[in-house]
């Protein structure tokens, strides 16, 4: 053929440019991504796996055929050892952030932790699967690398004019997501005061999120120090147990702000409270934090969930921004 494309082989591709599929992944993963988005639920049938374990058999099986000749992997399955850096902390149980709350629709996951960080990106286009993107060892670059997975043309996010951040549990029946979100900046100046807060850092965020309601939405859980439920046979990390925290985050990126949703952990549920009855729960849980980053530094503002307001004042890490380079 006149403009036949030369075919590649995988072992003169970089790590990026292998394309793997959520069943590689899960092979290779023993389990779900932390971050739920190339083997979570709406990838994978997990009902099938826990019933087939195909991940022992034909899964694997593909996986070998696929990639032992170019030296990925093993005859076993086992990664060579630059597969297994990123596996290793696509997998941990650390901070996972994802660019999509609803789980359905998630193509973009960050995993960072003390195995290192990395990243997967759906592949665009017919085919499917996934690409990995490794993180350098130096933490220093973090931020920078996270800025090529999640660029600002896509995501951008300024520094804010001032540094805040505070939760609120609140008890009352009342919307106050879409309070703010329709730009209700009298509303906003009320429940700060009524809570303590900083009323003109609260008026900013309302006035800001009413002038766009269709905003990125993204998804952070911190898993440090957790446990993934193993009793399936297979890591799923959907019902860690432990001190578990998760961000349901609205970005306002024009002021540096984040409005969030969150869940975590607090001294009146159990470690297993992933697992139960979320609204049976939820009045024991769930809270909302209202944060501004004077920094802009966007892998900063979503490397941390907030701990339950009961929990922190119990003495547990109030879970502030953090530095990955001080680690």
């Amino acid at each position: 053929m006149l403009f036949s494309k030369k075919k590649v082989k995988l072992e003169e591709l970089p790590l990026e440019q292998v394309r793997f599929s959520s069943e590689d992944l899960f092979c290779l993963l023993g389990g779900n991504d932390a971050c739920m988005v190339a083997c979570g639920p709406m990838q994978l049938r997990l009902d099938i796996v826990e019933r087939d374990r195909p991940d022992k058999d034909v899964w694997r099986r593909n996986l070998v055929n696929r990639y032992a000749p170019s030296g990925w992997v093993d005859a076993e399955g086992n990664p060579c050892p630059e597969l297994a850096r990123v596996i290793d902390a696509l997998g941990q149980m650390g901070v996972a952030i994802s660019y999509e709350q609803n789980i359905r629709k998630r193509e973009i996951g960050v995993v960072a932790g003390e195995k290192g960080a990395a990243g997967v990106v759906k592949v665009p286009g017919f085919g499917g699967g996934w690409y990995l993107r490794p993180f350098p060892d130096d933490r220093s670059q973090w931020a920078a690398r996270f800025r090529e997975v999640l660029p600002a043309s896509k995501l951008p996010f300024e520094p804010a004019s001032r540094e805040y951040h505070a939760t609120v549990v609140e008890p009352e029946e009342e919307n106050v997501a879409q309070a703010f979100a329709g730009g209700d900046e009298p509303y906003a100046r009320a429940y700060a005061l009524r809570h303590g807060l900083d009323p003109d850092a609260l008026a900013e965020m309302a006035r800001a999120l009413g002038k766009d309601f269709d905003r990125p939405r993204i998804f952070v859980s911190d898993l440090t120090n957790c446990e993934p439920d193993l009793s399936m046979g297979w890591r799923y990390v959907g019902e860690a147990r432990g001190h578990a925290r998760c961000r349901r985050v609205m970005l306002v990126p024009e002021i540096g702000a984040i409005f969030s949703n969150c869940s975590a952990w607090s001294p009146s549920v159990s470690e297993s409270w992933l697992s139960e009855d979320v609204s049976s729960i939820r009045d024991k849980t769930d809270f909302y934090s209202f944060d501004f980053y004077r920094s802009g530094d966007l892998f900063e503002a979503l490397s941390h969930a907030p701990a339950h307001p009961d929990a922190a004042a119990a003495g547990e890490d109030p879970g502030l921004p953090k530095s990955w380079t001080q680690h």
